[in-house]
């Protein structure tokens, strides 16, 4: 006995396109990488010259935090950023 399933061959044609389509995503997604490392290490040395030009500044007079929409996540990033500028290389 044969069974045949067509609805679940992939063509050639389809599988090159979902190739090229997931590889497309990648490179999308590591130039967009790239940028945010960039934009970290410039946001880094922002922060690190603010605090030394305002030694005096809290916590609490920054405004309220920019990341507050990504939930915990952006609290948890927020956090990272600020570790960041405060270590000292």
């Amino acid at each position: 006995m044969t069974v045949q399933i067509d609805s679940l061959a992939i063509g050639t044609d389809n599988a090159d396109i979902a190739t090229a389509d997931v590889d497309q995503l990648f490179d999308e997604v590591s130039t967009l990488d790239a940028t945010i490392l960039d934009a970290i290490a410039r946001r880094t040395r922002l922060a690190r010259t603010l605090a030394a030009a305002t030694p005096d500044a809290t916590e609490s007079d920054q405004a309220a935090d920019p990341y507050a929409d990504l939930g915990n996540d952006g609290h948890v990033f927020s956090r990272m950023l600020s570790r960041l500028a405060q270590i000292t290389r």
